[in-house]
């Protein structure tokens, strides 16, 4: 999913600026996210989806 985002983010960029654009990507991942439920909540998870 992610190389997906940055494969569209690249080519609206490259559209906007109509010059080919390196696009660098990372996660940042905050150990025990998906045990956190105000956490959960910031992603945008509802409490029927976990």
């Amino acid at each position: 999913m992610l190389k997906e985002i940055g494969t569209e983010a690249r080519m609206d960029i490259q559209r906007l600026l109509g010059d080919k654009v390196y696009l660098k990507l990372w996660v940042k991942v905050v150990p025990g996210w998906r045990d956190k439920n105000a956490m959960l909540k910031d992603y945008g998870y509802r409490q029927t989806d976990y």
